[in-house]
């Protein structure tokens, strides 16, 4: 979580309460270099209480806008969210653009003078030059802005390859086949096209069969009219062709990162496996004092809870891979190297003990992978708080994974 972020947020005016919500809530996700954000759509609808559509078309805006850049672009399965890093440059102009346009607290409005050497504060020595009820001094926003810098460009560029008849054209050539487009009003949806961005424009068309294919997976029993798909970008909904073609598992080394993920990720979901009662020979061993009902119900829950963590064990003694799921890749990347001497893989054997999770047996190599501790202090106290947030990270995919959405072969 970044404070300082959230505190230059909540000071600068992003145009809407909506858009003001989502740009704090991802701040919290963010460090204090306001990176490593990659929380799903989903997720991020549900904290705020917007719509996933909402929330899409908002982040969209913050991308043109300069405001979020995207470092990696998530996939089509549950889990894979989009990582961005906030602008740090463009937040700061924000929040410039805030103060100038206002005035100080709305008070006067009065002409802004430029700052120079002499005048670098306002009435007092306020950084925002702000007194209470007059503004002396204020940066001006840089005119073009920078943060719409990439979003000229591309009107640049439109104006280039694009002209109103052409993107006329291309919209006609769209809605000739849209199903009931006869008895709808042409206008309000030909107003909706020419709003849309190039590359909007481009990606409408490019995924509208695939979109109503989606609706008639869907059973739907009606088709939006071109108006409410262009001005709700509703296209949004169909994953890119490339998402598409994307496979949803890759074979993984054996304690690497994604094999690690994979394997804590199937740990954190209740055991599958048959737990069968206790042999004559433990019960004999329970009659004796020698162990408990329970002690041998937590070995074969351990044992057999988790076929497939055991399998990936059993194959991993052999230096065999697994199939992963590609929806635990990104998050995998942040997984630390544990060095098997460690006083950490100690405390993440504990940690398997305490859960009744099984753990890998024999000799392990020089080096495997774990979620990240963070911080300092009791270390099997980060270790389970660790486990706890990797939990929290694919919450998506688990649940997915819990209604029976297998991704991992």
């Amino acid at each position: 979580m970044s404070i300082a972020i959230m505190s230059q947020l909540f000071k600068a005016h992003l145009g809407s309460t909506n858009r003001k919500m989502l740009a704090v809530r991802l701040a919290d996700f963010a460090d204090d270099d306001g990176k490593g954000i990659w929380p799903t759509v989903g997720r991020l609808a549900r904290e705020t209480e917007l719509s996933e559509r909402t929330v899409q078309r908002i982040l969209s805006e913050f991308v043109d806008e300069g405001l979020l850049i995207v470092r990696r672009k998530g996939g089509w399965k549950p889990g894979e969210g989009t990582r961005y890093d906030f602008n740090m440059g463009a937040l700061g102009r924000l929040q410039a653009a805030k103060v100038a346009a206002e005035g100080c607290h709305g008070v006067t409005h009065d002409t802004v003078t430029p700052v120079t050497t002499a005048t670098g504060t306002g009435d007092t020595d306020d950084g925002e030059g702000c007194h209470g009820d007059t503004q002396t001094v204020i940066e001006p926003p840089i005119e073009p802005s920078d943060l719409r810098e990439g979003a000229r460009e591309a009107e640049g560029q439109e104006s280039q390859t694009e002209t109103p008849q052409s993107i006329d054209k291309a919209f006609w050539a769209l809605v000739k086949n849209w199903p009931q487009f006869d008895g709808m009003p042409k206008e309000p949806a030909r107003r909706a096209w020419h709003a849309l961005t190039a590359d909007e424009r481009r990606e409408a068309a490019e995924r509208f069969p695939r979109w109503l294919q989606l609706l008639k997976a869907q059973k739907k029993s009606h088709t939006p009219a071109p108006s409410t798909y262009f001005g709700e970008k509703l296209w949004m909904d169909v994953p890119a062709q490339d998402v598409v073609a994307r496979p949803a598992n890759a074979m993984a080394a054996p304690f690497g990162k994604l094999w690690s993920a994979a394997r804590i990720s199937e740990l954190l979901l209740p055991p599958t496996g048959v737990i069968a009662p206790p042999t004559q020979f433990q019960l004999s061993l329970i009659r004796q004092g020698k162990t408990t009902l329970d002690e041998v119900r937590a070995e074969q829950r351990m044992r057999c809870g988790w076929p497939a963590v055991n399998t990936m064990h059993e194959r991993a003694r052999e230096r065999q891979g697994w199939l992963c799921p590609l929806a635990l890749e990104e998050v995998a990347q942040f997984f630390q190297q544990v060095h098997r001497d460690a006083e950490q893989l100690a405390a993440w054997r504990r940690e398997h003990k305490r859960r009744g999770w099984p753990f890998p047996e024999g000799k392990l190599p020089d080096w495997s992978y774990f979620p990240p501790i963070e911080g300092e202090g009791d270390l099997d106290l980060l270790v389970a708080e660790a486990v706890e947030r990797f939990r929290d990270q694919i919450s998506d995919y688990l649940a997915n994974r819990s209604k029976g959405d297998d991704h991992a072969a």
